[in-house]
């Protein structure tokens, strides 16, 4: 497998309209807003998409138009971890069977696995899909971190390709990274992806990628060029507005945000809150501040 998953991509939200079903057509747009952005792919059904507010067949249906709206355009990687292994391999064989290039997962939450058992939880999702992995490591939200213990054995098998790396530990990604050259390093927390860069990252699958692609562009072609000042200045705009929107409740308002650039995904499903008035002005006031509204 030879696949290259290095780049910048937005871990798409799922569009809902008012009465809380998903909006097709908004899906549509957003497709083609992020390709425009100048993105190298799509993470499909991850966090920021509300994964395990969705059932099983709206997740079919948001991978299927994604795969088809992108139509080859850029890579897509869809996110099929779910709490148990079968319901993980229908999701991971049916995004196979729509196209996509790789899938992705958390480890299985809620109860407590063992190692061997987690490990088995990959192996039947690479092995009964016939499908590359993204192994999608975020202890904050699972208690389990892919990156210490002998559950890192797990990257050296050839169908694992990537590593999204959600966690603030860059001496792990580092060292992860340094024992398994082949591997692709993303990072996962947007307001560490130039820290993420400097130890190894090759590339970023964030929530606030959908509606400023381009400063995230711009953080890894100025690195990568050794304009390290530039950088971090971009990094310290980027920084400013996830700090605005964590407080805020992020998820919304990447949603909100995505309205502001003319796409209306709606609002999260419960028990996410609404944004505030006062948190939408917060939000509008700092992506203007920082150009990435008019």
């Amino acid at each position: 497998m030879s696949i290259d998953f290095s780049g910048i991509y937005p871990a798409l939200p799922t569009p809902m309209k008012a009465g809380g079903e998903i909006n097709l057509e908004a899906l549509k747009k957003l497709v083609d807003f992020e390709i425009d952005q100048g993105v190298n792919g799509l993470y499909v059904g991850g966090s920021t998409a509300e994964s395990f507010l969705l059932t099983e067949d709206e997740r079919k249906k948001i991978a299927e138009i994604v795969l088809n709206q992108s139509a080859g355009r850029v890579k897509v990687i869809v996110h099929t971890g779910c709490g148990g292994t079968d319901a993980a391999v229908r999701l991971s064989k049916h995004a196979k069977e729509n196209g996509a290039d790789a899938i992705s997962s958390v480890p299985p939450i809620y109860f407590k696995y063992t190692t061997e058992e987690i490990i088995a939880y990959y192996l039947d999702l690479m092995e009964l899909s016939d499908m590359p992995l993204v192994v999608y490591n975020i202890p904050a939200f699972t208690g389990i971190n892919m990156t210490q213990g002998p559950i890192k054995e797990l990257f050296k098998h050839p169908r694992v390709l990537a590593l999204k790396h959600t966690n603030t530990n860059m001496y792990e990604l580092e060292r992860v990274l340094s024992h398994n050259p082949s591997l692709i390093g993303l990072n996962g927390y947007d307001e560490a992806f130039l820290s993420g860069l400097s130890m190894g990252a090759k590339g970023m699958i964030g929530s606030t990628v959908n509606f400023m692609a381009p400063k995230f562009i711009a953080i890894k072609k100025a690195f990568e060029s050794g304009q390290n000042l530039e950088a971090f200045r971009i990094q310290g705009q980027v920084n400013e507005i996830v700090e605005t929107m964590v407080e805020a409740g992020v998820f919304n308002a990447v949603k909100y945000a995505m309205k502001l650039q003319g796409i209306d995904c709606g609002i999260c499903r419960g028990p996410f809150k609404p944004l505030t008035d006062h948190d939408k002005k917060r939000v509008k006031d700092v992506l203007q501040k920082n150009l990435v509204i008019a």
